[in-house]
């Protein structure tokens, strides 16, 4: 008996990006030119919604985006601080999934701005030292 023949998942709910694929070889997949065309408008706006012109428009200086980003690194971690304490106090007021998601993203920001900061150091002294 075949097995594969007995068992076929079915994928719902799932929303397929279409693109229109020509098969020119088992081992190469070319698009069709005409399904990207007139596409360079909606990649320009995704670049200014999560690009680097996103993270400095609202502030015109490195030092006020620098700011702006510590900001949001100690809301993140007020935030995961106050869920934890609202488990203690209440554990039926706070789901635990979302405990242990502010406490992960608390935890990789937190990170991500000390690895920036240990670099922009790093690389201060590299300047000094180069002199």
């Amino acid at each position: 008996m075949n097995v594969n023949a007995l068992y076929r998942p079915q994928l719902t709910g799932l929303k397929a990006p279409s693109f229109d694929l020509n098969l020119t070889h088992p081992s190469h997949i070319a698009f069709q030119r005409e399904s990207f065309m007139g596409q360079g408008a909606r990649i320009a706006e995704m670049g200014q919604k999560i690009g680097a012109g996103a993270v400095t428009a609202g502030s015109g200086t490195f030092e006020q985006a620098m700011l702006q980003a510590l900001d949001k690194v100690s809301a993140d971690q007020q935030t995961s601080s106050a869920l934890h304490q609202a488990a203690l106090i209440d554990p039926d007021s706070v789901n635990v999934h979302d405990i242990t998601i502010a406490q992960a993203q608390a935890r990789m920001s937190l990170d991500i701005s000390r690895n920036l900061i240990n670099r922009m150091v790093q690389s201060w002294r590299d300047l000094i030292n180069t002199r």
